[in-house]
């Protein structure tokens, strides 16, 4: 995925150049499809990188569910933890899933993608 951070400016200002950046996910399971995943702009801004570790249930359905931050490098990345897991699609289920364990991380760098990496 090719993606940058935006930072805001002022109508007088000119606005800063965008920076590349990638989302790495891996965990027990690979999600199938996510929406529009996005760097924190407070992170961003201050030009910080940084992970989560998360845990969550996935529904029959294939939806996150119960979603759990256990730890952060920085607090500025824990709201996007959640929000980048509910943005995920998981493979529909004949049963419930609990206790699925995801570390993300955030990168700022020259090389913007997405990444992956799953056990099932």
């Amino acid at each position: 995925m090719v993606a940058s951070v935006l930072p805001t400016a002022m109508a007088d200002e000119q606005a800063p150049a965008a920076k590349p950046f990638s989302i790495a996910f891996s965990g027990d399971i690979k999600p199938v499809a996510h929406g529009d995943l996005r760097y924190p702009s407070y992170a961003g801004s201050r030009n910080l990188s940084g992970r989560c570790d998360v845990s969550f249930a996935i529904n029959q359905a294939g939806e996150a569910d119960a979603i759990r931050i256990s730890s952060c490098s920085s607090e500025a990345f824990r709201l996007a933890a959640k929000s980048t897991v509910q943005a995920m699609a998981f493979a529909p289920r004949a049963s419930a899933v609990d206790g699925v364990k995801m570390q993300i991380r955030w990168t700022l760098g020259e090389r913007a993608a997405l990444q992956t990496a799953g056990l099932d």
